[in-house]
């Protein structure tokens, strides 16, 4: 009852003082906060601004005071930011950021026609500006501005280092009355006039036609403008591009500079508009092209027609010749009618050569070719019962290989050396020597000669 009682009396004293009112007013707000109007909330933040008043106001009893100020204080806290926060938007004079909000949020009609989006994220973060391209009426025109009426009506202007961007005198492109476009940049000049950017616009266009054709995968011409270490700088339409020095070529170039200048048709690989990087190859078409070519000329050679080719490279298993676009293969064994241990001894890298068809696999993209037989067979000239003279070639356990002309070795066994029993070839030839041998027989088939030294010294 005591503590009540000091609780009855300290309002008493308070409500003598004009300055003590103030909290007295605070705890209906504390209690229904809805009920109170915006306008005096805003008020009871500016009574913490008198400390020393409310402090000296229940100085006699500063027990029974300070609860009283601590509760209500407390209590005041929420809704005075819930009050604050309407005023703000209503606002007509915030601070800068609020400015925006507020103008985008009271005129959605002039956001819808302008370039900037004022919204926020669900994270309460600004989203992004877009440019919007707005377009009008040319009204008066300089060398150093254009001036012009957009479609809704507003004055706008176009500056000469915002025509394009090369800085074009304007009066050059258009005259009074044309219609011309351009980006919005920002709402007006110190004229009241809405600023607008021909070269963005012109930028733009250029990328979304780039875009369409990229997603249809056509081709685009572009010109080489300029070079750098890994590749050729292209110009498409006004799109900065870059082809890398590995997709210009099917061999890798080592004169870009000789580029400059130049139209190439290129294919797209990459086309990323928000990030304005445009990736291009003319190797993808030179490759399409090639494989066109090898299948026209596949279907165009003929299985045992000669032709002229040049040799591509050399293998351990044969020769690689090119026959006008297309590569195929002289094997090891096609190579010469003699024994070749290695396509170098027979041919070198571009050398001329005239080869054979021997088969051709269209789906597979094969060609063999023969190079021996597109020379006389040796084995014709070579009958059997004659005795001719060649040098020893070589020598093996079991006999002595001897060039019988034309590229051509045949054997003498070991028993036909001599009329004698001989235990080694070494006993009887050595190599490099001529001799005379006799044809003993030919196996085509598997393209063997059998000799005998034995039976051409008897005749």
């Amino acid at each position: 009852m005591a503590g009540e009682s000091a609780a009855t009396e300290a309002p008493a004293p308070v409500s003598a003082d004009p300055v003590a009112v103030e909290p007295a007013r605070e705890e209906p707000v504390a209690e229904e906060p809805v009920a109170e109007e915006p306008t005096p909330e805003p008020a009871a933040e500016i009574a913490p601004a008198e400390p020393a008043a409310v402090v000296e106001a229940p100085a006699s009893e500063p027990t029974s005071v300070e609860a009283p100020v601590a509760e209500p204080a407390a209590a005041i806290t929420p809704p005075a930011e819930k009050s604050v926060a309407p005023p703000a938007i209503g606002d007509s004079k915030p601070d800068a950021s609020g400015a925006a909000t507020a103008d985008a949020g009271a005129n959605p009609s002039a956001d819808s026609e302008s370039s900037a989006d004022s919204e926020s994220s669900a994270d309460g973060k600004p989203k992004r500006e877009t440019t919007r391209v707005l377009g009008g009426i040319i009204t008066a025109i300089t060398a150093d501005e254009v001036d012009l009426t957009l479609d809704d009506g507003r004055p706008a202007v176009i500056s000469r280092r915002n025509f394009d961007a090369d800085g074009t005198d304007p009066t050059t492109v258009f005259n009074p009355g044309d219609r011309v476009e351009g980006a919005l940049l920002t709402r007006e000049d110190p004229k009241n006039r809405v600023v607008l950017s021909r070269a963005w616009a012109l930028k733009r266009q250029a990328w979304e036609a780039v875009a369409a054709l990229a997603e249809k995968n056509e081709l685009v011409s572009a010109k080489a403008t300029g070079k750098s270490k890994k590749g050729l700088v292209v110009d498409v339409g006004g799109v900065r591009g870059f082809v890398p020095t590995s997709h210009l070529e099917l061999e890798q170039p080592t004169n870009l500079a000789s580029y400059v200048g130049q139209t190439l048709e290129l294919k797209i690989l990459d086309c990323d508009v928000a990030k304005e990087r445009l990736v291009l190859s003319r190797r993808s078409q030179l490759l399409k092209e090639q494989r066109k070519a090898i299948s026209g000329l596949l279907s165009s050679l003929v299985v045992g027609e000669t032709r002229t080719g040049k040799v591509a490279s050399l293998a351990d298993y044969g020769a690689f010749v090119d026959i006008g676009g297309a590569t195929g293969l002289v094997h090891l064994s096609e190579l010469s009618w003699s024994r070749v241990r290695h396509p170098r001894d027979v041919v070198s890298v571009g050398d001329e050569i005239e080869v054979k068809i021997l088969d051709v696999k269209i789906k597979k993209k094969r060609i063999s070719l023969s190079h021996r037989q597109v020379n006389a067979d040796p084995f014709d000239a070579v009958p059997v019962g004659e005795i001719v003279v060649g040098a020893v070639t070589r020598l093996v356990d079991f006999g002595a290989f001897v060039d019988v002309g034309g590229g051509l070795e045949g054997l003498v066994h070991i028993t036909e050396l001599a009329e004698f029993r001989v235990f080694a070839p070494e006993e009887i030839v050595t190599p490099g020597e001529e001799v005379r041998v006799k044809v003993l027989s030919i196996d085509r088939k598997r393209r063997r000669v059998e000799l005998s030294i034995r039976q051409a010294a008897i005749l």
